[in-house]
């Protein structure tokens, strides 16, 4: 009899510790064999992400994808791949997930997946100081407005913009705009303040567009919104596990208020619910 529940009690401590070994994603199995998880960021405007003055990277999304790393118990170290990859999916472990400032919609789903939104973005027309023919969002109808390529900014002007995740109800209020496309929000903003390719406007986020007013750029921003922009955490989506695990994370960070804390330190103001 002994001998029977000594099996028992075996097996039972066996069935234990694979529960306990198999309940993590291969994601964070990985991490945790590398010592780190590995972060992709996309450092192209501050106050979202940028670098510092001696290189290294900073800035609201670097500070989310280092909390999110400390709740899963884990460093987080950082690549920068191009936004094209990013899209792409099919990350193949070179990186575990990203926080870049991106918004979930149907055609990006077909290569990511997006467990948890962590900020709300307005989006903002941009004209040079001094234009006086664009006072209001919808006098820049038919004008020449710059964007940043394969963002939800593109899709606004083009009229194809499918969001969804919480967000608000918005108005198409740009007609028959000339698109101009960049590889980057900052170039479409240096090029608007520099007057430098014909532009009348630019689509960006509030935060762009306010730093660069506070930058001395000779910018404004015109009054109003276009529509406020869910943005999420995106990991491959072949990882639904590692989704839940990220998820749980963020959650927990919105609860403690270390999300509220992030975005009032790099925004002024809280984006987060």
């Amino acid at each position: 009899m002994s001998n029977m529940l000594l099996r028992i009690g075996l097996l039972l401590i066996a069935t234990m510790f694979f529960s306990s070994s198999a309940g993590a994603s291969n994601v964070l199995d990985r991490a945790r064999e590398r010592g780190h998880l590995v972060a992709a960021a996309m450092p192209d405007a501050l106050p979202q992400s940028g670098r510092d003055e001696a290189g290294n990277l900073t800035g609201f999304d670097i500070a989310v994808a280092e909390a999110l790393g400390k709740q899963l118990g884990l460093d987080v170290s950082f690549v920068v791949p191009s936004w094209q990859a990013i899209l792409d999916g099919g990350w193949h472990g070179a990186w575990d997930f990203a926080v870049v400032s991106m918004t979930p919609t149907p055609e990006r789903e077909k290569a990511l997946s997006f467990p948890a939104v962590y900020r709300y973005s307005p989006a903002v027309l941009v004209v040079r100081e001094g234009n006086s023919a664009i006072k209001t969002i919808a006098d820049a109808s038919g004008k020449t407005i710059g964007v940043k390529q394969d963002t939800t900014y593109q899709q606004y002007l083009n009229h194809d913009l499918v969001l969804y995740r919480g967000v608000r109800p918005f108005e198409y209020q740009i007609d028959r705009p000339t698109v101009r496309l960049f590889p980057d929000k900052q170039d479409a903003m240096m090029a608007l303040a520099e007057d430098s390719a014909g532009l009348d406007a630019i689509v960006t986020s509030l935060a762009h567009a306010q730093a660069a007013v506070d930058a001395g750029l000779p910018v404004r921003i015109v009054p109003g919104f276009l529509y406020f922009e869910p943005l999420a955490v995106a990991i491959d989506n072949s990882e639904p596990t590692f989704g839940e695990e990220v998820s749980a994370a963020v959650e927990a960070l919105r609860n403690d208020g270390t999300l509220r804390d992030l975005s009032i330190k790099w925004f002024g103001v809280d984006l987060t619910e």
